[in-house]
């Protein structure tokens, strides 16, 4: 009976995984006819030339292979941090102002709203202060910061992907990612994105990096994902994936010692939890934000993500209608109208899901975060500014529609043969819970970036599929 549901577990997981994969390829097919076409075309071609070569004439062994991924996403990050740079705006600039108050040893940032509403930011501005006090004032040492993360998560990927696909495979799909260009589209762009996703990835290794799970690796992986979460609070669905994971490899009978394996998941959650709860005292008991690290409005991003007008995206008019109101009475307002927009109905809800998974996975990257500074009116030889980012988002459609494509087909060739619990399931999880839970919330472009290395980890299975058969 336990094995008859971890194999049903597991059947609903792939099957979920290949049709978010296959909605996403359609909406991104019908996005890229919207114009310069070809420069998608020539974009997927590119990077399936680069796979191919990767695959076929790739020098280096594993050491090498690691080495080599993170110089090349270092460089390229710095390459456009020096080049273009970028200006913090919005969000990111007051976690940056903020930052330069912490590294005074100033509370003046504790004035603005921004951080009793969201108090959780606090931790990736301690990050940024630490930063400014160990190198000096500017924006320069948070961007190298943010090539090193990068640099990181290229060779993470490859190590996590020697143990879900054969070797030429894992190499082939990392170079496709070390070249994948919408990262680098945010290099310079002061976010918490970078730092976070390299401590879940890093956590993911850990979980993968051998087939029995130790509880010293279990309470590690733990730790990491709650030092994630304090910097970008998505961590629990790292958490829940690989409960969920270990869970179906447990029913499944792949866990010699049953008591062995749930003390292990024990572990997972404790030194997650408490982690994340001393990191949240410390900010609260050190005068950093009184509030800790928690969230004040959490109904906000449900409101958002339940607009039918926007597609579940940010919009002025639920801005000013919630977010403006004095906060004690902002809580209730958002609880009453998420109440009102689920009563929408199932059809409804469902034509928005669908608008959303558009604006969420269909649509060009949005170019303005980090190209935003620039006049898009200047001329750089033929084209203007707004010409090249228009075609900089284009290409990047071509290779973000061939990993998706490649993804679909991993995700297919494992749901025809299995995993019996291997660690590809943690891929296939990540991706669906992911995917899931930005059908309810707010949704934008630039929180792909979470779940790209596990696209590309499933492309890789995708692509050793193909060449097998």
């Amino acid at each position: 009976m336990a094995k008859k549901l971890g194999r049903l577990g597991e059947r609903i997981c792939l099957l979920c995984a290949a049709v978010f994969c296959a909605v996403i390829v359609l909406q991104s097919a019908r996005a890229a006819a919207d114009g310069l076409t070809a420069v998608v075309a020539l974009g997927a071609l590119c990077a399936a030339a680069v796979l191919a070569l990767a695959v076929r004439f790739w020098p280096f062994g594993d050491r090498g292979t690691i080495l080599a991924l993170f110089l090349l996403r270092f460089a390229l990050a710095m390459g456009v941090i020096l080049l273009i740079g970028a200006q913090p705006i919005q969000d990111f600039n007051t976690m940056y102002l903020a930052a330069q108050d912490m590294a005074r040893g100033s509370r003046d940032y504790l004035g603005d709203v921004y951080f009793y509403n969201w108090a959780y930011q606090t931790g990736f501005s301690f990050y940024e202060s630490l930063l400014l006090r160990i190198f000096g004032p500017g924006q320069l040492p948070l961007q190298v910061a943010n090539a090193l993360w990068m640099g990181g998560i290229g060779a993470l990927v490859y190590a996590i992907a020697l143990r879900l696909m054969p070797r030429r495979a894992a190499v082939g799909v990392s170079v496709l990612f070390a070249v994948y260009p919408a990262p680098y589209f945010l290099a310079a762009v002061l976010t918490n994105q970078h730092i976070a996703a390299f401590l879940f990835y890093l956590a993911v290794w850990l979980l993968v990096r051998r087939e029995e799970l130790t509880p010293a690796r279990a309470a590690l992986a733990g730790v990491v994902i709650a030092l994630g979460n304090v910097m970008r609070p998505i961590g629990v669905v790292l958490v829940l994936a690989a409960l969920c994971w270990r869970g179906v490899r447990l029913l499944l009978g792949r866990e010699e010692n049953w008591r062995r394996a749930l003390a292990c998941l024990a572990l997972l959650l404790v030194g997650y939890e408490a982690v994340f709860a001393l990191c949240s005292g410390a900010v609260a008991r050190s005068g950093l934000n009184p509030e800790g690290l928690t969230n004040n409005q959490p109904m906000w991003k449900f409101v958002l993500g339940l607009n039918q007008e926007s597609s579940g995206a940010w919009n002025r008019e639920d801005y000013e209608a919630y977010l403006c109101l004095p906060p004690e009475q902002a809580d209730p307002a958002m609880r009453e109208v998420v109440k009102e927009r689920l009563q929408a109905g199932p059809v409804e809800l469902a034509k928005l899901a669908l608008r959303k998974s558009q604006v969420m996975w269909g649509a060009d990257e949005y170019m303005y975060w980090g190209f935003g500074h620039l006049d898009p009116q200047r001329k750089l030889g033929p084209l203007t500014v707004d010409q090249y980012t228009r075609v900089l988002a284009r290409g990047d459609k071509g290779v973000y529609l061939l990993a998706f494509v490649l993804a679909l087909l991993g995700a297919a060739a494992l749901l025809r043969r299995g995993t019996e619990g291997g660690p590809a399931l943690l891929a296939a999880f990540l991706l669906c819970g992911y995917y899931a839970v930005h059908l309810m919330v707010e949704v934008q472009s630039r929180y792909r970036y979470f779940l790209m290395p596990a696209v590309f980890l499933l492309a890789g299975i995708g692509l050793a599929a193909l060449a097998e058969r």
